[in-house]
């Protein structure tokens, strides 16, 4: 195709954008409103994606030395446990920091203790899994390790987080699935009507010789940009309106004094947000023109 032919294409689809701005203002409204739609939809599930990432990092396995191990014996069970391929991190609390945490725990009642110190207690380690999923198979796995004594860990909390996270990766798939199919089936009747009032146009481009690439090319370019630009509409008012609301959220979570749940900052997710804004506007506009533009092409 010569440089020629491609700037015309371009500047006819840019003029058809402009001469028919009505029926472009509303195919930009629609792809607008069905990608906020989708854009909230995402950023929901990242949100809740983001929150379970943190609750899986939480529980945590205590695994407890017998009290009569030497210091030897507790290296052997420390290098055995940072060899374990599901484990993420390893931290030793020493019989002195345990009996200081004792103490603290007792707080006024701290003086039960005194006349004893803390050769009593047993060397433990604090250990935090790369998937909790695998959590039973540790345990079991743990157990074994010679100078062992037992190992505590929230079992339910762990099931409970897991199974949760499974159901809320295939809800996601699912629905993301069904908005997009929607939101194409809305974008694609919207550009179907563009081109309707445009057909005499397209018959009389046929009769006096055009190919059908030729005509096909500035309808393209033409869904293109509107998807473009419905696509930069959707980014900036999801991420305007996403932005006040984090700010709100945060603040109130802090005013409560909890962070247990936190929503993403909109820097952190903006980038694969507004590629995905910019390929599915555009995607769709240019797909849109050409499955509505074919039936006008049989003259």
């Amino acid at each position: 195709m010569k440089v020629r032919t491609i700037k015309y294409i371009f500047n006819e689809g840019v003029k058809n954008v402009y001469k028919n701005r009505l029926m472009s203002l509303a195919s930009i409204s629609t792809i607008t409103a069905s990608l906020i739609i989708f854009g909230i939809f995402y950023l929901i599930i990242a949100n809740i994606n983001h929150n379970i990432m943190k609750l899986k990092e939480q529980p945590e396995m205590q695994v407890f030395c017998n009290p009569e191990l030497d210091d030897m014996g507790v290296k052997l069970v420390q290098n055995a446990l940072i060899r374990n391929s599901n484990i993420a991190e390893v931290t030793m609390v020493t019989k002195e920091e345990a009996f200081e945490k004792i103490k603290e725990m007792l707080d006024e009642d701290a003086d039960l203790l005194e006349g004893l110190d803390s050769s009593f207690l047993p060397v433990s380690f604090i250990i935090k899994l790369k998937d909790i999923a695998n959590s039973g198979e540790v345990v079991k796995e743990l157990k074994k390790i010679n100078g062992v004594d037992k190992v505590t860990y929230p079992q339910k909390t762990m099931e409970i987080i897991s199974k949760f996270t499974n159901w809320i990766h295939v809800i996601s798939i699912v629905l993301t699935a069904i908005l997009l199919i929607i939101s194409v089936f809305i974008i694609s009747n919207t550009i179907k009507l563009t081109v309707f009032a445009r057909r005499k146009e397209i018959s009389i481009m046929k009769y006096i010789g055009a190919t059908n690439w030729f005509i096909r090319w500035p309808f393209i370019v033409e869904g293109i940009l509107i998807g473009f630009i419905g696509a930069a509409v959707s980014f900036v008012i999801s991420g305007f309106f996403y932005n006040r609301i984090e700010n709100r959220f945060t603040q109130e979570l802090i005013q409560a004094g909890t962070d247990i749940i936190t929503l993403l900052k909109f820097n952190e997710i903006n980038l694969p947000m507004l590629v995905m804004f910019m390929f599915l506007g555009c995607t769709v506009g240019a797909f849109g023109s050409i499955i509505s533009i074919r039936r006008y092409l049989k003259v």
